[in-house]
């Protein structure tokens, strides 16, 4: 792959540097395989060990391949919110993508919203959340994730059924928001196949609150 000749910016304000990512990203998490299985252990604990493997595994790839990119686990980055992983330039500067990654199916008995991928509901039983968490396209739609990047990423960890059923569940999800409050979902929120000879990809664009504008953001799903 060619690496853009322009990489100056933050984020960068060249559209091929994060093509170059995007295909970097997919080529690492086609290959991705975990390290055992079986693993044990509560909700939090097995789906933060995924993600701390594919950023080793992105980390390795890239020094190999002496690639522009460096990966962070779990950096904190602006209003004190953290990512799963984030993306920066190995030159310097900003992170310029943020990573968020959630298991499908949220598991059963976690105390977490099914729909999680997209949403965490606020409703209230004597004055506590039912669910805690946040939801992973509500969080970059609100701007309290990369509210200043146009683009960042979700990697969707698939442990039952498959990319077509997660597909028409996620997008029949959105779409009752839609009809609960038209005002913040619109149907650009839905997902939309993206061609690719590797990893399940889609993309979805999304506005944000307090005039933040649009992020795009690129999903990644693989079978694990």
């Amino acid at each position: 792959m060619r690496v853009a000749s322009n990489i100056s910016g933050n984020p960068p304000t060249s559209i091929p540097i994060y093509e170059y990512l995007f295909d970097f990203i997919d080529d690492v998490l086609y290959k991705f395989k975990l390290p055992s299985k079986g693993e044990s252990g509560d909700f939090d604990t097995a789906e933060n060990k995924i993600t701390q493997n594919i950023a080793i595994s992105l980390s390795e790839k890239a020094h190999i391949e002496d690639t522009i990119f460096a990966f962070l686990n779990q950096p904190q980055l602006e209003k004190q919110a953290t990512t799963d992983i984030g993306v920066y330039l190995r030159r310097g500067g900003d992170f310029f993508c943020w990573i968020e990654a959630k298991r499908l199916p949220t598991p059963k008995g976690s105390n977490r919203d099914e729909r999680e991928y997209v949403i965490v509901s606020q409703t209230k039983e004597n004055g506590k959340k039912i669910f805690r968490g946040n939801g992973g396209i509500q969080r970059f739609k609100e701007g309290n994730h990369a509210s200043k990047l146009p683009h960042s990423i979700m990697i969707g960890y698939i442990q039952d059924n498959n990319s077509d059923y997660w597909l028409n569940k996620i997008n029949c999800w959105i779409r009752q928001l839609i009809n609960e409050d038209s005002s913040f979902w619109t149907e650009n929120d839905c997902l939309c196949e993206q061609k690719s000879n590797k990893c399940d990809r889609y993309v979805s664009t999304h506005n944000r609150k307090r005039k933040l504008g649009t992020i795009t953001l690129h999903h990644f799903w693989i079978k694990l």
